[in-house]
């Protein structure tokens, strides 16, 4: 599963970084719940998932944010079919402004992939069971 895990993250980060936001919504359940530092947003549908992203891509690029890297720290066994996992990504731009991202996605093992249930950012990987 590690296997699968790991090259769906890394197509859905290589699809946010090419702008093919609208191949991402697929892989999200709606409503989409988003935890951040300033509380749970529900992300309805698609339409609102896809301005989500598109804000966070005008945001980085007007800033001139390139990823630095995607890693994923921690994934978690399933049970009952869901599971967690723990992403560090790293955004950079050429005057050193850098964003660094601790993300979990909890999600659910699907036919023929994984489906995101839920975004969480700010948890640290280190707090990972």
């Amino acid at each position: 599963m590690s296997r699968v895990m790991s090259q769906f993250i890394e197509n859905h980060t290589r699809l946010f970084r090419e702008g093919r936001i609208e191949e991402m919504l697929d892989d999200c359940d709606y409503p989409l719940g988003v935890q951040g530092p300033e509380g749970l947003t529900v992300l309805a549908n698609r339409d609102v998932y896809r301005e989500w992203l598109q804000g966070w891509q005008r945001d980085l690029g007007t800033r001139a944010m390139h990823e630095e890297y995607v890693r994923i720290h921690t994934l978690e066994l399933p049970r009952a079919r869901k599971f967690r996992v723990w992403i560090e990504r790293r955004f950079q731009n050429d005057s050193g402004e850098r964003v660094d991202l601790d993300v979990i996605y909890y999600c659910r093992l699907d036919t023929p992939r994984p489906v995101i249930e839920m975004i969480e950012f700010g948890a640290p990987p280190s707090d990972a069971p």
